[in-house]
Parts: structure tokens; sequence; C-alpha cells
């Protein structure tokens, strides 16, 4: 009987689950992992030669989807976070919530990232966001303005200091190299007036974005707006 005992308790021992051994599984792919929303994806893990790619080009939408490309695909998360402060909590809604009948779809819940996009998430990482304070040469302006770069710590009377690259306020109103830069309707006419000149793509080429202007509900459209007396 008293090596029964001691045998069991080995075989029990044996069969439980070490700890941090897991169970041997690969996690299940996310092709949006570690992804924002606009952020090139495939549907299929790579190497898995029994699934299907198609053709059209997929993107990852506001709630981590990969789906196909589209325009406006990111369009409700920069309207999540138009006038906000990164870091400030946002929300969107499902489109199918207003379907008929509506969906059961919860809503995405997150914060604005430091491009003005509604994420995923209960708090940014700590150094997400820059300085709540407007940069030297974004104050009193919008994002996509143009402005000038004063380094931290340089006295203002020596700025703007030359740059090698053009710059714009981004949607946080830091000075920053305007390749790239893209800014929601909303966010390029944060403080301006109806009519005021506004521009949602600094670095884009042709007339189109130039001849922009804020409308009466804050956002930047094309051409000149009628603004009510």
């Amino acid at each position: 009987m008293r090596s029964v005992l001691p045998l069991a308790l080995l075989l029990v021992a044996a069969a439980a689950p070490r700890e941090g051994c897991g169970n041997g599984r690969a996690p299940p792919y996310d092709p949006c992992a570690g992804k924002a929303c606009g952020d090139a994806c495939k549907a299929c893990p790579p190497g898995d030669a029994s699934c299907f790619e198609t053709a059209e080009l997929k993107a990852c939408d506001p709630f981590h989807r990969c789906v196909p490309q589209v325009d406006g695909l990111c369009a409700a998360a920069q309207q999540a976070c138009a006038g906000k402060a990164c870091g400030a909590q946002c929300a969107i809604d499902p489109p199918c919530r207003s379907a008929t009948p509506p969906c059961m779809m919860p809503s995405l819940v997150g914060y604005c990232d430091p491009g003005g996009a509604c994420v995923a998430g209960t708090a940014p990482p700590p150094g997400t966001c820059p300085s709540q304070q407007p940069s030297w040469g974004c104050v009193g302006k919008a994002c996509g303005d143009g402005c000038g770069y004063c380094p931290p710590g340089t006295d203002p009377a020596s700025c703007p200091v030359p740059t090698l690259v053009a710059t714009a306020c981004d949607a946080q109103l830091q000075c920053v190299p305007v390749a790239g830069l893209t800014c929601s309707p909303q966010a390029a006419c944060q403080g301006k007036a109806c009519g005021a000149a506004c521009d949602t793509c600094p670095a884009c080429a042709g007339p189109g974005p130039a001849a922009q202007s804020c409308d009466a509900s804050g956002a930047c459209v094309a051409g000149a707006t009628t603004c009510p007396p």
C-alpha cells in the first residue's frame, strides 16, 4: 500500500498541465493585429496553402476587421475624435445599428490616437500622446495649416528654424513634416469660421485640396462655401 500512493501521485502530477506550457496550439491568426484603421491586410494566414485570398484589396476597418478597401473606410473613426485631444475617450457605433432590424453588434469604445482616429482600448499606452499644448508654430491654427518649427528649449525669438521639408499642423496641433499628413474634415476646421480656407491633405497634388473651405457645420468641404448671415 505504501508504494501505491506515491505511484498514484506521480501519475496525477504527470497528467496535470505544467504552468506556462499552454496547450501547444498557436494563437488564431489576426490579420489586423498591431495595425491601425486603413492599413492593408490579408485574410489568409501567411503560408496557408489551403486558404484562398481574393484579388480585391483589403484593409483594417475601425472594428479591427480585414474587409474590402473602400473610400471612407475610416471616416467613422476620424469623426468620433473630431475636436478631441489624443487619449480622450471615444465610441463608434457599427453601421448595421441603423439597419432594419438593427444588429446587436456592440459599439467600439476606445481612445483617440495621435492621428485623431478612434482605436479600441481602455487607455493609450504610456508615451502614445504628445503634449496637449499646441506646438510653437501651431498656436491658433487648425490641422493642415502650414507652421514654423521651433525645437524644444529654443528661444522663440530665434524661431522658426529652417527645415529640409515642408511642415504643417497635425490633428493634435503639433508641427510635423507635411508628407503623408491628412486631416479629418472636422479637424481641418477646428477653431475656424465658416467660409475660411482649409486643407484636409496638405501634401496632395493638384488644385482640388487647395480649393476647400469650412462649411456651416464646421467641416472642410470642396469649393467655396455659402455661409448663413
